[in-house]
């Protein structure tokens, strides 16, 4: 009922969404006179303008009271977190690891469970070097399509191969793409696990990002609290093939920029605890 529910409301959000798009096509329509093929056009690409605008103000803001769901953390310190979706991968992951030894900075890597059950060594990597590991799904589905067993499947799997790698069990869970509902909100605090999302995006997944454009982006937007999200495998529609080798030559100058900028680039937990407590120790970054 509830994946009929989440459906159903998708669908409903969405039929609004175009026809708002197609009558305000036809506002602009009685101003400017339009061909039937431009009336089309224009109709399309205000729909897909609003159901955008939609979508990011659900992935960055969200409806409603929505206490269990961290974007950021309300706070003037300049600290910020970095995050990597969709690993771990066999030559992307060990080059970002590299990079965050070298300048000794902690992060937390979501990680999807086949790529766990592929890769164990580099998961163990992840853990032995202090960074965080959280859940991203077993088969980076798309959570609101998802029927109820193959939902609760997806999380626990994800969470039993990171405690057989790691003996720990994972705290965060990030759902693939930002998507979520209300299924995933309760299997999450049923498990234990709080919802991370993100406040600032590199977009290094879009092809016409460069090195340079997302260090700029990165470098420009961020403010203090901010969790920023990067991926270290993934692509556009399937859980890995994308080349991740944009972020890997960003990330240096991301962190030297964040740096000079008089931020500190803290883990996770480290974040979330500042709220509560500006004095953390730096034994509390290294396992959580």
């Amino acid at each position: 009922m509830l994946l009929i529910r989440s459906v159903l409301i998708v669908v409903i959000i969405g039929t609004i969404l175009v026809g708002t798009g197609v009558l305000l096509s036809n506002v602009v329509g009685r101003v400017i006179p339009l061909t039937p093929l431009m009336q089309v056009v224009l109709s399309f690409v205000i729909s897909l303008a609003l159901i955008s605008g939609a979508f990011f103000y659900y992935v960055y803001h969200g409806f409603g009271y929505q206490g269990d769901i961290i974007r950021r953390v309300d706070t003037q310190k300049r600290i910020v977190t970095l995050t990597f979706d969709d690993g771990p991968h066999p030559v992307y992951t060990p080059q970002i690891l590299d990079i965050l030894a070298e300048y000794q900075v902690t992060a937390t890597f979501f990680v999807v469970g086949s790529h766990v059950e592929k890769y164990p060594e580099i998961v163990e990597r992840i853990y032995r070097e202090g960074h965080e590991i959280g859940n991203h799904t077993y088969n980076h589905i798309n959570v609101p399509t998802a029927n109820a067993a193959q939902l609760s499947s997806e999380i626990f799997q994800t969470s039993i191969k990171i405690m057989e790698l790691t003996g720990e069990y994972p705290l965060y869970v990030r759902p693939p793409r930002g998507m979520y509902d209300s299924r995933f909100r309760r299997l999450s605090e049923l498990m234990g696990m709080r919802i991370i999302l993100w406040s600032l995006s590199s977009q290094d997944w879009l092809e016409t990002m460069t090195p340079e454009k997302i260090e700029n982006r990165v470098l420009q937007r961020v403010t203090p609290g901010d969790i920023i999200l990067f991926h270290d495998s993934g692509s556009l529609v399937k859980s890995e093939g994308a080349s991740r080798l944009r972020t890997v030559q960003a990330l240096p100058g991301i962190i030297e920029g964040l740096k000079e900028q008089d931020y500190q680039i803290v883990s996770l937990t480290r974040l979330l605890r500042y709220p509560l407590s500006d004095e953390v120790s730096d034994e509390e970054d290294l396992h959580y």
